[in-house]
């Protein structure tokens, strides 16, 4: 059963079907001109969504070349470090205060490039290479509209996402789901990886604590903590 889009969500679709080849120039100036609002996207809130998964992640609209998705922000949730796989182009546009990170690989070490709050109305772009992690750190619930396409792939355009696990010195795959302490199901493949810059450990620690803390796994916060204390030594 099709979704009931709201006109603005209907015109977004339209607008960004009726573009042959997009980049990233485009689809900001696409969501820019729709002026979106909470009641677009209400009915695909996921607030309520399990301990397990680290953020709300819906389906709105996918046709193969690209993808759109609501992410629901509860206070304390976070995507792990990632990014996102084959796609090309896309947005993310922002219905509240949301904290993001920004890394780079260095000679096989992932190092904190950039720290950032982005704020209702803000739309940033994406690509496949960003390797970021955004999240909640407020006591308000915010939801964020994501897009995510490719001119050249006709399915799966954010598969083989890479995401980061620093808690378990993992580096896997994924469809595009980014959840921290992510169930084994939703990994493609996994490598072996621990090396972050101590500037890096140190913020994401603090960022994914209150995730960790409210889910009471104190075993992984004394993982991430001896990790901490290790790089002191």
């Amino acid at each position: 059963m099709q979704p009931q889009y709201s006109k603005n969500i209907a015109k977004l679709i339209a607008d960004i079907q009726n573009q042959p080849n997009l980049n990233n120039t485009l689809i900001y100036q696409i969501v820019d001109q729709v002026s979106l609002t909470e009641n677009d996207v209400e009915s695909f809130y996921c607030f309520e969504h399990p301990d397990y998964q680290s953020y709300g992640r819906k389906l709105i609209f996918d046709n193969g070349n690209f993808k759109i998705l609501l992410m629901s922000w509860k206070s304390g949730d976070y995507t792990a470090i990632h990014n996102h796989g084959y796609t090309e182009w896309g947005c993310v546009y922002y219905f509240g205060e949301a904290t993001h990170r920004l890394y780079r690989l260095e000679e096989d070490s992932l190092r904190l490039a950039q720290k950032d709050t982005y704020y209702k109305g803000n739309v940033a772009s994406v690509c496949g290479d960003l390797t970021h992690l955004m999240g909640n750190g407020s006591n308000k619930d915010f939801s964020t509209l994501h897009i995510y396409g490719s001119n050249s792939r006709t399915s799966d355009v954010s598969k083989d996402a890479v995401v980061y696990l620093p808690e378990f010195e993992k580096k896997v795959t994924t469809m595009g789901s980014a959840y921290l302490n992510m169930n084994q199901e939703l990994m493609l493949s996994e490598t072996h990886f621990n090396t972050l810059s101590k500037e890096a450990l140190t913020d994401y620690f603090y960022l994914v604590k209150p995730y960790y803390e409210r889910n009471k796994l104190f075993q992984i916060l004394n993982l991430m903590e001896n990790k901490i204390q290790n790089l002191s030594n």
